[in-house]
């Protein structure tokens, strides 16, 4: 068994490294820059702003990892995730599996939609047998989650690469466990497409292998969603939110306008993620060729991210999660 949450610490060689200090002596990162300032003041219709693919800016330089930093650039929060993952018994298995005598070949597995690596960097400290992968669109957050692994020391067993998450450069049946965490699924806005990544991932796991799906608790939401809402991120900067539903009642659209004292609006932002309750996930994950496992007994059913979040302010959606276990069938 793994050891208890109070006998390791969250990020052991990397705790004390924050984007700035990996930015300060990295070479292979490009330093984020902030566009012109665009406030589109009182929006009628926020859903026709929403880009079509507008994951390629929200993630694209510092500002998401400062809005967004109280459950995605918390190393307790990621160490308790991995607690969390940890009371699922396929995936503690998967955690814990170790070469046989006289093998080389390690456990693959990979964190889809990884952000800046901070679970990979996580597993990576407390399951060093693994050999771990990442994979995002975005650039500046893979070329972040790089630096800190090469600051970690950890770089032979976690690797990282750039593109979308429905083409995934690493062959079929390579992965033993696939995990998608931190709220990346049902950014699509259609089924068929939030499908198609799901087909992706049958693809490259293992015959018998598991993924797991940290999604928003879409029935949760659509009822208890806050359609207005702010926090300080700090004493300079301050967030203000807009939300309401798709006209098709189908997905949460969202707006962010940040602004600094002194500075006014920095950036005014449109985004939209699909609501999909147990039954929806499920139905999908069928569709995909995958198949959901049935929750153990015992086993907590959320992720409950307005208990993690230590600033205990706007959360959006964020604040109330499920994870999703589901498996590939073995060959018959």
């Amino acid at each position: 068994m793994p050891p208890p949450l109070n006998q390791t610490r969250p990020y052991d060689n990397v705790a004390f490294l924050t984007d700035k200090d990996v930015l300060a002596k990295a070479t292979n990162l490009v330093p984020p820059s902030l566009p012109v300032a665009v406030c589109y003041g009182r929006v009628e219709d926020p859903e026709s702003y929403v880009p079509k693919a507008w994951w390629k800016s929200v993630f694209g330089d510092n500002l998401y990892l400062q809005t967004d930093g109280d459950v995605v650039e918390d190393p307790e929060i990621t160490l308790e995730e991995i607690r969390l993952l940890e009371t699922y018994e396929p995936i503690r298995s998967a955690f814990q599996s170790v070469p046989p005598s006289g093998s080389t070949e390690r456990t693959r597995i990979l964190d889809l939609c990884c952000g800046q690596g901070r679970h990979v960097l996580q597993l990576a400290e407390l399951y060093p047998h693994l050999e771990l992968h990442g994979h995002d669109q975005s650039q500046y957050l893979i070329e972040l989650a790089q630096s800190r692994a090469a600051a970690a020391n950890v770089s032979d067993r976690a690797s990282f690469t750039i593109g979308d998450c429905r083409a995934i450069p690493h062959d079929d049946n390579s992965f033993s466990l696939v995990m998608v965490m931190g709220n990346s699924f049902g950014y699509f806005a259609t089924d068929n497409a939030n499908t198609n990544l799901l087909k992706e991932i049958r693809r490259i796991l293992k015959p018998g292998g598991f993924a797991v799906l940290d999604i928003p608790d879409g029935a949760y939401l659509r009822k208890n969603f806050s359609a207005r809402g702010w926090e300080w991120i700090d004493d300079t900067m301050i967030v203000c939110r807009e939300r309401e539903l798709s006209k098709d009642k189908k997905r949460l659209i969202s707006r962010e306008v940040v602004m600094l004292t002194g500075k006014g609006v920095i950036r005014d932002q449109f985004y939209a993620e699909c609501l999909y309750d147990l039954a929806e996930v499920q139905q999908l994950v069928r569709e995909s060729g995958l198949v959901p496992e049935q929750q153990d007994k015992g086993v907590e059913e959320n992720t409950i991210g307005r208990d993690m979040s230590k600033r205990g302010e706007d959360l959006g959606m964020m604040e109330n999660r499920h994870l999703v276990l589901v498996s590939k069938p073995n060959r018959h």
